[in-house]
């Protein structure tokens, strides 16, 4: 089985189509620059050169005349449009442009030149940025160059800087609730501390991550936090809908966590969570189906039938570290 077989279907000349209609893609959604940033980070890491070459391409393209970028890019009857807006929904542009930064300084690429304008644009930008989510990816990326800059100094800190604010004897987190990728965080502070040995990284890092596994389980079986309500200090946690971005970041998480640590303890919860996605889930039931796709969300019923590009990217994210822990052997 091809892995990315799922990723080539639903990609076209121009990127990867952003939602799915149960296994078909929807190309009357358009196309997301946040998902062609991951499927970037995805087709290096298999070292697929032509989807590299389309999701490049596309993050390239996308450039506005103010040197940032567009978030979505539209068809229409042979024509197409890159737009800032989706639909009259809020966006996460921010986001999406962290998730670009990283792509984009954790590749290779003959277009360096083209690549490098890019980058500080957005390193520009990101001086201003306030969602740790975006942070995070951004520090993921930077931590890729040979040396500390002031841009990794500030956005490092100013995760320090939420934790130390947020922090209390029963809540160890950044925020004063836990949303959507949440293991993004101390994911990038692991890797602050494996790249460049920061300490307080480290400490922040190793109780974040413990916080996490302890509110997102139930007897011992991985629960992330569900889109129908959140977790907010205080409150009651949602269960459902629970989506694959999330246990595919608490896996990459408890890669470096345990790279940082060697505490068998973030390998076998690693483990834990990678099996999420084949039914070690509150519904004992596989969100991947016989083709090695995987469906959107697992809900109160079964699983959302839709496959879209997030899932299916950030699940390949997961296999891949999962593979790098010897978790599964191919």
């Amino acid at each position: 089985m091809d892995p990315l077989k799922k990723l080539k279907s639903m990609t076209s000349d121009i990127g990867i189509y952003q939602h799915g209609k149960l296994d078909r893609p929807a190309p009357e959604f358009g196309y997301a620059l946040e998902d062609q940033a991951r499927a970037l980070i995805v087709a290096d890491g298999f070292g697929d050169k032509k989807l590299k070459d389309i999701y490049l391409n596309f993050i390239l393209r996308a450039q506005r005349d103010d040197g940032l970028l567009y978030h979505f890019f539209y068809e229409n009857n042979g024509e197409g449009s890159f737009e800032n807006e989706e639909h009259d929904s809020k966006c996460n542009i921010k986001e999406a442009y962290g998730l670009t930064l990283w792509s984009l300084l954790s590749i290779k690429s003959s277009k360096d030149s083209f690549i490098k304008k890019i980058v500080e644009n957005l390193i520009k930008d990101a001086s201003g940025w306030v969602s740790p989510r975006a942070i995070s990816a951004a520090l993921l990326g930077l931590l890729n160059l040979p040396g500390p800059y002031d841009i990794e100094y500030k956005l490092k800190s100013n995760l320090h800087d939420l934790y130390f604010n947020t922090f209390s004897d029963d809540w160890a987190w950044f925020e004063d609730y836990l949303v959507y990728a949440n293991a993004i965080i101390p994911w990038a502070l692991w890797e602050a501390y494996l790249r460049r040995n920061c300490k307080t990284s480290l400490e922040i890092a190793d109780k974040t991550t413990r916080f996490l596994i302890e509110r997102c389980q139930e007897n011992n079986i991985p629960a992330p936090v569900g889109n129908k309500g959140w977790y907010f200090r205080g409150g009651k946690k949602a269960l459902y809908d629970q989506q694959p971005i999330d246990p595919a970041y608490m896996v990459c998480c408890l890669e470096k966590a345990y790279r940082a640590t060697e505490d068998k303890f973030f390998l076998d919860w690693a483990g834990k969570w990678y099996r999420w996605f084949s039914g070690n889930n509150l519904n004992n039931i596989s969100l991947i189906d016989k083709n090695f796709a995987c469906y959107d969300a697992l809900n109160p019923e079964g699983v959302n039938l839709n496959q879209g590009a997030e899932s299916n990217i950030c699940f390949l994210m997961a296999f891949l570290a999962a593979k790098r822990l010897g978790i599964i052997d191919d």
